[in-house]
């Protein structure tokens, strides 16, 4: 029998996006070395951090060299915006991502909105403003609450702000003026289930995986600061076959509106909508690749081999090698946990059964002990399980056995879901 040829891999990020899709990657016999630069500072059986920038385009192309590196795969914002898969690609490299062109409708606030409105997908009431008075304006006649962003997407947890009244949205367009940004994003706020569904694409064909539930808001209830994503539960339930196929025909305008700009997309792209009656939803961003709080819960139900299909895409069979792609029937609930200060230690991570549910965002070593290392998202936990009862069940006692000071995450995720 042949031995298999053994890959290996480059991860490009920080964060437990990353660190969840090399665990994933690393259960395929076909897999060597995978290594992530620059990681998270914690090391893995799975996984070797590399101390390399995101954004050091010719850094990470020497590491890639020197270590026969056959796939390398960019999750992170500063890679993608770097324009990393045009290098990579100029030099030879295989590499699963899109162009710094074609994920600008992922990665710029502004961009993305504006090719909503083109591509005639329903969307939020908007506009896009340089200069004070012609925001103000907009404020006068708007409907809120609504929401403000600034034109650069960003994963973390404070980067746009709900505003219930006119008073504070003013207060608040006043200071990103005077710090000189540009293309403020200022739409109204939809109510209703936020959730995404993620596609894996090729530039020209695209399959969906699955659907997401989305928690955004830090405290329960939906109240407190917005996020890019604070928890989730997979798949959502409440969002039909029929909204799927739409999202679905959504993403094939996009891909052929991007590909007569000579900017095809290829990679893994997520549609965040807002669900406000059945089968009816908002299309509100794009998002350029698994996210922070749903990674770890989307990978867990993917039964095909990532490795494969990314590969299929780069070489261009993967319309002809896949249909579908294939989920299990089991579900995942994830919580992002929050600190309220720094270097503060972690306790209790020794009582989980399995500890590689936990994907860590920004903690800190010492002494062999863990430390949150500043304000906001610390680790992701994620439970999977045949019902979302019982997953939800199992998450919960294990956020019990964990504990440092400040320590906060929400306790409402899929509490009114019954399933």
């Amino acid at each position: 029998m042949a031995e298999i040829e053994k890959k290996n891999i480059l991860i490009i990020g920080q964060g437990s996006v990353p660190c969840a899709l090399a665990k994933k990657l690393k259960t395929y016999e076909q897999t060597g070395e995978i290594y992530i630069a620059p990681g998270n500072g914690v090391d893995a059986p799975y996984y070797t951090n590399v101390d390399i920038r995101e954004e050091d385009l010719t850094g990470l192309l020497k590491f890639a060299l020197e270590n026969n590196i056959q796939l390398t795969i960019p999750t992170s914002e500063k890679a993608l915006k770097s324009d990393i898969v045009s290098f990579f690609q100029s030099n030879g490299q295989n590499i699963f991502g899109p162009t710094k062109n074609a994920c600008s409708i992922a990665t710029n606030n502004t961009t993305g909105k504006k090719f909503l409105y083109k591509i005639h997908a329903q969307t939020s009431k908007f506009g896009i403003f340089d200069k004070i008075q012609m925001a103000e304006d907009f404020l006068k006649n708007a409907t809120y609450p609504i929401t403000i962003k600034c034109k650069e997407y960003s994963s973390i947890i404070d980067d746009r702000l709900v505003c219930p009244t006119r008073s504070l949205a003013s207060e608040y367009l006043t200071n990103l003026f005077n710090k000189n940004e540009t293309d403020i994003l200022i739409e109204e706020f939809t109510y209703g289930n936020s959730f995404t569904v993620y596609f894996v694409t090729d530039g020209y064909s695209a399959i969906p995986l699955t659907s997401c539930a989305n928690y955004k808001f830090t405290q329960e209830g939906d109240g407190g600061i917005l996020t890019n994503g604070i928890g989730c539960f997979a798949p959502d339930y409440r969002v039909s076959q029929v909204a799927i196929q739409r999202v679905e025909n959504i993403v094939k305008n996009t891909l052929t509106s991007l590909e007569r700009k000579g900017d095809s997309y290829m990679g893994i792209l997520g549609v965040e909508c807002t669900q406000t009656g059945e089968d009816k939803f908002y299309v509100s961003e794009f998002k350029p690749f698994l996210q922070e709080h749903d990674a770890t819960a989307i990978l867990n139900l993917c039964e095909d081999n990532l490795l494969d299909i990314f590969t299929a895409c780069i070489n261009g069979f993967f319309a002809d090698e896949y249909e579908q792609i294939k989920m299990n029937d089991m579900t995942s609930i994830s919580a992002i946990i929050l600190a309220r200060q720094g270097f503060k230690a972690i306790k209790g991570l020794e009582n989980i059964d399995d500890i590689e549910n936990i994907q860590f965002i920004n903690i800190q070593k010492s002494d062999e002990k863990l430390y949150t290392k500043a304000k906001g998202a610390v680790f992701n936990l994620t439970r999977t399980a045949a019902t979302l009862s019982r997953a939800k069940k199992y998450l919960y006692e294990d956020l019990e056995q964990i504990t440092f000071d400040g320590m906060k995450y929400r306790k409402d995720i899929a509490a009114v879901i019954e399933v």
